[in-house]
């Protein structure tokens, strides 16, 4: 997998949680371990349905669902997730490719 620029088109990008991290929830709260940097990280609300959400899908389709069950604009919640996102990369619990585009 490659990591591509998540500046660019969201809609091309798909996101799964890393084979290399375990989490549960608890009390409403991800705690997600980090395999290879024997990491623990407790994400917050918002940040555990993203997480329960990154099975794959484009991350335009995250981004709709997070906007459709807070109260969050789209710019806001594009932005937020990205932002989430490339640091869920950093430490090595999601992994992310480009769909191939039509011609």
């Amino acid at each position: 997998m490659t990591t591509p620029d998540l500046l660019g088109d969201w809609s091309s990008c798909e996101v799964r949680q890393s084979e290399r991290t375990a989490s549960r929830v608890i009390e409403g709260k991800a705690v997600v371990i980090t395999v290879d940097q024997n990491e623990l990280h407790v994400l917050n609300g918002v940040g555990t349905r993203v997480w329960q959400l990154l099975d794959g899908r484009a991350l335009s389709s995250v981004v709709d669902t997070i906007v459709g069950e807070f109260e969050v604009d789209t710019e806001r919640a594009a932005g937020d997730v990205r932002r989430f996102v490339e640091q869920l990369l950093s430490v090595g619990a999601v992994q992310i490719k480009r769909r191939a585009v039509a011609p």
